[in-house]
């Protein structure tokens, strides 16, 4: 059974699909969407949602340029998707502290702070014990000092990915709620996509399914190195002033959302597709949670999330071509950065696909075969 036709088929309903989609179809592409589950039901949704460039994998090289880019793009785009989906995505400027507790953490972050501080549009000091806890009266009194980060954003996740699908919709984008189960070929030729109940036609294909695109590597007989990274975020509520500013440690986060809810992360777990919460992700959140802002013992835990990010093997995001492939094209691998470099990647890929190569500065490190063949 022929499920239809369409000019681009996303297998992969994630935030660089959707974005993806919207700038497609916004060219005058027509635009399938296939998502296995529901929207935003897997990282895109759940993830906390900051939007920090100056930290992270690739940073400063070769990444910097790209996430600048990226960030910058986010300005603009909230409100150009408030416009084509009436949906506010939550952007906001949310300054930061990254705690230092020992004399080794103290050197790394003012080691960094050298090549931030000549970063344009952010601000970026060292403060001690006391200027740090003005900035944020409740960190820990342990604290040997802190980066201050000012002017780095964040956006509501989900509200984020709805808005990008509802402004594709508008140009005629469509999600089908559908399991792939391979492709269909002629030569060096996608032609469609198989599904659990029927195929689909296609132009074009785009492999975007997270965690899941190595599995598809089967499918293409292209080594796609994407494997699961889980992530644990806690939901908690608190009788204690909302925090001024996002605090971070090590890999771990908190802050004050919008909500009023405290959210605290995360894990970095390497335990295949298994993405149901634990109570060790739980206690190794909560320690590190108390460690920075220890007089929050009163915190009541509402909600513990999981989800499985796609990280590729080197950390950095795979936009690009399959090589031997017509137009089978793959976008994923952006680990803890999905949400950030979402913009950057949608962008790579559309320009990929409409003009045969992309005008994003550092797309060149996205591609494929940077990772060796396997024999």
């Amino acid at each position: 059974m022929t499920t239809g036709s369409s000019d681009v088929v996303f297998v992969g309903g994630g935030i660089v699909a959707c974005l993806s989609g919207y700038l497609l179809s916004r060219r005058g592409y027509n635009v399938t969407i296939l998502e296995a589950d529901s929207l935003g039901s897997h990282a895109s949704g759940f993830a906390f949602g900051g939007l920090d460039p100056l930290t992270g994998v690739g940073m400063p090289e070769p990444l910097l340029e790209f996430s600048l880019w990226c960030y910058g793009r986010h300005r603009g785009l909230a409100r150009e998707l408030h416009d084509a989906s009436g949906i506010d995505v939550g952007f906001e400027v949310r300054d930061r502290l990254h705690l230092a507790f020992t004399d080794d953490e103290v050197r790394s972050a003012k080691a960094d702070i050298e090549w931030m501080k000549d970063v344009g549009g952010f601000h970026v000091e060292w403060l001690d014990n006391f200027q740090a806890r003005e900035q944020e009266p409740q960190v820990s009194q342990e604290i040997a000092g802190a980066l201050f980060e000012q002017s780095p954003g964040a956006v509501e996740p989900y509200r984020f990915i709805l808005a990008a699908m509802r402004a594709g919709e508008r140009y005629k984008a469509e999600m089908l709620q559908r399991r792939a189960t391979g492709l269909i070929t002629d030569g060096e030729r996608v032609t469609g996509v198989q599904l659990e109940n029927g195929i689909i036609n296609a132009g074009i294909v785009v492999l975007a399914m997270g965690p899941w695109t190595g599995l598809a590597s089967e499918w293409c007989g292209v080594d796609i190195p994407v494997t699961p990274l889980k992530g644990q975020i806690l939901r908690l509520r608190t009788s204690h002033d909302p925090l001024k500013l996002a605090v971070n440690y090590s890999h771990s986060y908190v802050a004050t959302k919008p909500d009023g809810l405290i959210w605290a992360g995360t894990t970095e777990e390497e335990s295949g597709f298994d993405n149901s919460p634990n109570p060790a992700a739980r206690d190794s959140i909560m320690a590190d949670f108390l460690k920075m802002i220890p007089g929050m013992t009163d915190a009541e835990l509402l909600q513990q999330t999981a989800c499985l990010r796609p990280l590729s093997g080197d950390g950095m995001p795979i936009v690009d071509k399959i090589n031997g492939w017509d137009n089978l094209y793959v976008a994923t691998g952006a680990g803890r950065k999905g949400i950030l470099w979402s913009t950057g990647m949608a962008q790579v890929l559309c320009d990929l696909i409409a003009d045969g190569k992309p005008d994003v500065p550092g797309a060149e490190h996205f591609k494929l075969d940077r990772f060796p063949a396997k024999v």
